[in-house]
């Protein structure tokens, strides 16, 4: 599993350094995507193959007539970018467009996550995940901490 966050620099060909915990734990492979936050902030999530497959399937589910889960599903896809994580240099290289959709530009914060089970990181422009973090107080982190405490109890 991987947690905590880093700041690091994004050189002019789009790479970027993977903590070296990180990069072991995730394995030679992730897949970036774009993604939103609620408060509407672009971002990237990094996530192993295995995850993106999972993530993936779960649109399989969805009926092919539905215009809105195809052109999720679509841009899921269209804008993955599979990423060989450098074991040696721990980079890997992400595409211009998405770090322009992210509004990356010389420096990023990458911050840990979980997605359907699974350990993934998100890439962040700094001043976007400060937003994004100031629409998220505090209360609303009790709040959602203790919503899905009860939800786990419920499953048991």
């Amino acid at each position: 599993m991987i947690v905590g966050s880093y700041n690091v620099t994004v050189d002019a060909q789009g790479r970027l350094i993977v903590p070296s915990d990180w990069a072991e734990a995730l394995g030679e492979r992730v897949v970036v995507i774009r993604d939103l936050s609620p408060s509407g902030e672009h971002f990237l999530t990094a996530l192993p193959m295995e995850a993106y497959q999972s993530y993936i399937s779960d649109f399989a589910h969805n009926p092919a007539s539905d215009p809105r889960s195809h052109d999720l599903s679509r841009k899921l896809l269209q804008y993955a970018c599979d990423c060989k994580i450098d074991q040696k240099k721990r980079r890997i290289s992400i595409a211009s467009s998405s770090l322009q959709y992210a509004g990356i530009e010389t420096s990023a914060v990458l911050t840990a996550n979980i997605r359907s089970s699974y350990s993934v990181f998100e890439i962040w422009a700094p001043e976007a995940l400060e937003r994004s973090n100031a629409e998220f107080d505090e209360w609303q982190y009790q709040e959602a901490l203790k919503k899905n405490a009860d939800e786990v109890k419920g499953i048991k």
